[in-house]
């Protein structure tokens, strides 16, 4: 046998007459034999590089201004303000990622880097893939980036999104907005709103400065089936409240500072029904309010037939 041979077949003189078949025989009986397993190997290989996951689109953004109709997928980075002007409209598909680099270009320690809209923005996450709204911090922390700001808008909707490292997680002025099924966190201010028709439902806001935000004038809001716990301060009555704004059926527990505080000018009652403190003693409940007990300049807050346990919350 020479060495070498990749057959290994016998090496002998061809006697007259004698054809190649036995030869040919023995390579396709090694085709046979090897050559389906390299096929296989190949077909395998080529399935697994399909398969691979591909690098996420990336979209690079700085001061833009949206006037027309745009729609973000993927990772969207912003570097300084994004407007939506009013005639435009912003839809943002689930499982988008917002990143806002951190940028204090005014140097008051808060991030400038912001989304305003004065137009319409449609944002809708599942439960599976939420729309993310954060920090481009290595190290993030509260006021890393200014807010998601809606002003005079002409349509605000957020479900499934989660808002984190904000001055505010939302701020909602002057329209009509739903949220819903969303998480607001480690932010200065979670939900922060003024003369608005606001629903917000089924939402978690916790770890931050202030849970809940904000100044009536005139504006009304139902905010309902809610967990907000865990705040320095659960709800904060800033000023020109007239009991119009309805804040029933959550769970407000774990305050660090205060359940609710009246603002300095806040002289009007405010009234809570049918909540979860933590508690259902009148007197325990009432002990976590920052209102006339402590100042007799300011209203009272009121908590009527409070809960006797948490409501339940469906997770976002």
């Amino acid at each position: 046998m020479r060495k070498g041979n990749l057959f290994h077949h016998r090496e002998r003189r061809e006697k007259p007459g004698e054809n190649h078949h036995g030869f040919f025989a023995l390579r396709w009986d090694y085709f046979v034999r090897y050559g389906q397993k390299i096929l296989v190997s190949v077909v395998l290989l080529g399935l697994a590089a399909c398969a691979a996951p591909r690098p996420a689109t990336v979209l690079e953004l700085t001061d833009p201004v949206i006037r027309t109709e745009a729609v973000w997928s993927g990772e969207v980075r912003i570097t300084g303000m994004a407007v939506v002007k009013k005639e435009g409209r912003l839809t943002i598909l689930p499982g988008t990622r917002i990143v806002f680099t951190p940028l204090d270009r005014d140097g008051d320690g808060i991030g400038d880097s912001h989304l305003l809209v004065e137009g319409s923005l449609v944002a809708r996450g599942t439960a599976e893939a939420p729309i993310l709204f954060t920090s481009g911090a290595a190290s993030p922390k509260k006021a890393d980036w200014k807010f998601l700001y809606l002003d005079f808008a002409r349509e605000g909707i957020l479900e499934h999104v989660i808002s984190e490292y904000a001055y505010s997680g939302v701020q909602v002025h002057f329209c009509k907005a739903r949220i819903a099924d969303s998480v607001f966190r480690h932010n200065v201010d979670g939900v922060r709103f003024s003369t608005v028709n606001l629903e917000v439902t089924r939402s978690r806001i916790h770890d931050n400065t202030h849970g809940l935000r904000y100044e009536e004038r005139r504006g009304s809001a139902r905010i309902h089936g809610n967990e907000i716990r865990d705040n320095d301060i659960g709800i904060f009555v800033v000023t020109r409240a007239e009991d119009r704004t309805r804040i029933e059926g959550n769970n407000i527990t774990g305050s660090r500072k205060y359940q609710v505080k009246m603002g300095l000018e806040q002289q009007r009652d405010v009234t809570f029904p049918r909540n979860w403190w933590g508690t259902a003693e009148p007197e325990a409940i009432a002990a976590g309010f920052f209102d006339r007990r402590f100042d007799p300049a300011l209203g009272r807050v009121h908590a009527p037939e409070p809960l006797a346990g948490p409501v339940p919350i469906r997770k976002p």
